[in-house]
């Protein structure tokens, strides 16, 4: 299995790329999101889930080890195929898709192409309780992470300023970590 892969940018489509690895090239499928981060001729790193059948063998890349984890968790559910996942996770971030899941927006999933009704109803049921953070799901900053992941923050960038936060007041809280963001 290959799990992630380093390497030059030699030609990217609208929902692939092809990846240099020593002499290697390597077609990857990924999301537009994703792409567009990803300059041309660059030099770029992915985790990449291999998935293998009887007739197709494909690797999909993504930039984040939450993203391929999401992506993983939405293979587990019956009637959703790698393709029908990438295109799910490429509606918005990680932390987004798994807001959606977790408040049972089914507007959003079924918003995707592909995407019925009873298939959003079945991931929302299955994956509910499953993706909520053991770090972000209790503790006193629960507000204030949910507010810095909503403004479009990774959660672990959210954790990683709440450390400097002196702030008592989860307002107060906000504005600095807001600050301190944005001097980074």
């Amino acid at each position: 299995m290959i799990g992630s892969l380093r390497g030059k940018v030699i030609e990217k489509g609208p929902t692939w790329l092809l990846l240099e690895v020593f002499g290697i090239g390597y077609r990857i499928r990924t999301s537009p999101a994703i792409l567009s981060t990803i300059t041309s001729q660059g030099e770029t790193f992915l985790y990449t889930h291999d998935h293998v059948r009887e007739d197709v063998h494909e690797l999909f890349g993504f930039l984040s080890m939450d993203d391929l984890e999401l992506f993983d968790r939405l293979l587990s559910i019956s009637g959703v195929g790698p393709k029908s996942a990438l295109t799910i996770m490429s509606v918005g971030s990680a932390d987004q898709v798994k807001k959606a899941i977790m408040s049972g927006d089914l507007a959003m999933l079924t918003s995707v192409p592909g995407v019925g009704k009873k298939t959003a109803q079945k991931i929302i049921l299955e994956l509910k309780g499953q993706l909520v953070d053991a770090d972000t799901s209790e503790g006193p900053d629960t507000d204030v992470m949910d507010a810095l992941i909503g403004l479009g923050y990774s959660t672990q960038q959210a954790k990683d300023v709440l450390k400097y936060v002196t702030a008592t007041e989860p307002s107060e809280k906000i504005r600095e970590a807001l600050k301190y963001l944005s001097k980074t």
